[in-house]
């Protein structure tokens, strides 16, 4: 661990969360953009995050 980092240990490109998005899976759903956006269509509630329901919206806007 390196001492010269300010705040916690987790923190940058090397934190310990995962990204939102790896290629087209959103991590930790099991779901793609293109079939999170269709869930949100059909009115449900799939389990994104924040940042991920961020991501289909503009990746549904992109595509209209």
């Amino acid at each position: 661990m390196r001492s010269d980092l300010p705040g916690e240990q987790d923190c940058g490109v090397c934190a310990a969360d995962a990204p939102p998005l790896v290629g087209s899976v959103l991590t930790g759903t099991g779901l793609t953009l293109e079939q999170a956006a269709a869930a949100l269509e059909r009115g449900e509630e799939p389990p994104l995050t924040d940042v991920q329901r961020r991501l289909v919206e503009a990746w549904a806007l992109e595509r209209c």
